[in-house]
């Protein structure tokens, strides 16, 4: 049986190349130029499309296609934790490959600088798709330190916890956008973290 890409039209394939196209382009002059830089007139430049074409694709501009990539990137890196997950069995392991796979993301700098900077200008254009990652994050990490703390942490306890190691990736992200040279102490830093949580919590049993 075929699949859904070899079942699409030509005329089909041409507008996810071209929709696909509008979005590297804004990537390219977003990381070149930041968010204050960015315009419809450089992506249809270095698109090689029309304004029209731009505008037909995405209706409402430039606030449609940031949205379109942060969601883009966001299921890229919820897809990738969920299958990197699937193969760990300790649990603390897992939380730290997922540190690992946000950085590795955050390292290309096209994804990265987008992904990272939110500026009080694109905050409010992106309220319907920001932060997802961060949820799925805190709710899966919570319930790694449950398996790993037991009886010796509460289910509000461990989610505390996950949502300052969330926030500590986040700020590692940040970081690594802009300095990826970073990435492994980072990384490191965040397993000693992670390590101590538990050893800790575990000094504390009857």
């Amino acid at each position: 049986m075929a699949n859904r890409s070899e079942r699409l039209s030509l005329r089909e394939r041409n507008k996810l190349r071209t929709r696909q196209e509008i979005l590297d382009a804004t990537l390219e002059v977003f990381n070149e130029d930041g968010f204050a830089g960015t315009s419809i007139d450089k992506i249809a430049e270095l698109g090689g499309i029309s304004k029209g074409t731009v505008y037909v694709y995405f209706p409402d501009g430039l606030n449609d296609i940031y949205r379109e990539i942060y969601a883009d990137i966001t299921g890229r890196l919820l897809k990738t934790t969920e299958e990197v997950r699937a193969k760990i069995s300790d649990p603390r392991r897992r939380i730290v490959a997922m540190a690992e796979a946000l950085l590795k993301l955050s390292e290309v700098p096209t994804y990265g600088r987008f992904y990272s900077v939110l500026s009080p200008e694109l905050r409010p254009v992106l309220t319907p798709v920001v932060g997802l990652a961060s949820k799925q994050f805190v709710i899966s990490i919570a319930a790694d330190l449950k398996e790993t703390l037991g009886d010796s942490a509460s289910e509000a306890q461990c989610t505390a916890l996950a949502e300052l190691i969330v926030g500590s990736m986040r700020e590692a992200a940040r970081i690594v956008s802009e300095v990826p040279s970073k990435k492994d102490s980072l990384i490191a830093a965040l397993r000693r973290i992670v390590s101590s949580i538990a050893a800790e919590y575990v000094s504390e049993e009857p």
